[in-house]
């Protein structure tokens, strides 16, 4: 049975937790405040005394471990990297998931709260005509975390051209002929677009469309990986691969590229590409971890799934749509045509 890290209040020796909105980390006790430097230095004592050293080397990756501090045995998903015990609700950092090739390069922190993304979740079911009436009810939500995800990030150069036809329609007049003149043209752009911090999710149970919708994150706030930030939330190591993550990270490179060099092209009526070349240079790679809130919400044996930034407070999901109300919106809006229809016939003085 693996053991884990957790962090204690420097104070009265509970566990703490990281909050969003002070961005220190807070002990729900005795309501001590700790910054990350704090922590670091509590963290260096504890090691000058060989207390983590001896749990460091005791540690074995397993998917279960015992809470440090009411002793309960956990398993967890092999992927999990910090959790909570269900028990006393202390934070839990399986630290051998976060070494090696694991250990994360850098993490964005959490802004938001629980709280937050269930307001934010609140608001935008607020005036859907068509959604059901009880589906934002709270009592539906099925499950809800805030989890950081592991992210791997691009650096990037393409050295791209793209070649289009193209032409140009100019239209005169005399008082006998209306006369049309089409132009024709062979336009080329090219350069070097450089990328930087291209995401793409590292974790095969989140759906990358859902994690490409609730971008961007802003990577200026980047900081240098610590576990103490994972205090009170869930976490994963990744489980794929890097050059797995590349391929849909290219994808996305090339098109934004093709989009680009496509809109230098103005002043010209149409436009038709028919060459489109890239030459992408990898420069660097960077694995980190990025705070999301997961929603899953239940109705009529359903599972909705919604996805909040956890910097940004950006929330995207899908809402169902009530089929009788749906209906009863066509019935409404086809008789309120023919009313205005008619309505028109007997202003223009038609009579049945």
């Amino acid at each position: 049975m693996g053991k884990v890290l957790d962090c204690k209040c420097l104070n009265c020796g509970a566990s703490i937790k990281f909050n969003p909105k002070k961005q220190k980390f807070i002990c729900e006790y005795c309501r001590g405040e700790f910054t990350l430097d704090e922590i670091n230095k509590q963290k260096e004592e504890l090691k000058k005394e060989n207390k983590l050293t001896r749990e460091f080397d005791k540690m074995q990756d397993m998917s279960g471990y015992h809470c440090n501090n009411c002793g309960a045995s956990i398993i967890s998903l092999d992927n999990i990297s910090s959790t909570t015990c269900i028990y006393c609700k202390s934070s839990a950092i399986i630290k051998n998931r976060l070494t090696g090739i694991y250990k994360p390069d850098s993490i964005i922190p959490f802004k938001y709260k629980k709280e937050d993304a269930i307001n934010k979740f609140k608001e935008i079911c607020k005036g859907r005509l068509l959604m059901p009436k009880d589906f934002s009810n709270l009592k539906n939500i099925s499950d809800m975390e805030g989890l950081y995800v592991p992210f791997w990030l691009y650096d990037l150069d393409n050295d791209t051209y793209l070649g289009a036809d193209c032409t140009r329609v100019s239209t005169w007049m005399d008082s006998r002929y209306i006369y049309t003149k089409t132009s024709y043209y062979k336009v080329s752009r090219s350069g070097v677009l450089s990328f930087q911090s291209v995401p793409n999710d590292a974790a095969t149970r989140f759906d990358d469309k859902i994690m490409n919708a609730i971008e961007p994150f802003d990577y200026r706030e980047l900081k240098e990986f610590n576990p103490s930030y994972l205090a009170g939330f869930l976490s994963e190591k990744y489980d794929v691969e890097h050059d797995v993550a590349y391929e849909n990270a290219r994808e996305r490179i090339e098109e934004d590229s093709k989009i680009y060099l496509k809109n230098q092209i103005t002043g010209y009526n149409s436009t038709i590409v028919k060459e489109f070349v890239n030459n992408i240079n990898l420069k660097e790679t960077k694995y980190v971890l990025l705070p999301v809130f997961v929603l899953n919400i239940k109705y009529k044996d359903k599972i909705y799934h919604f996805a909040m930034n956890g910097q940004t407070g950006k929330l995207v999901g899908e809402i169902p749509v009530d089929k009788k109300k749906l209906i009863l919106l066509i019935i409404i809006t086809f008789i309120v045509s023919i009313l205005l229809i008619l309505g028109i016939f007997i202003l223009q003085g038609y009579r049945w």
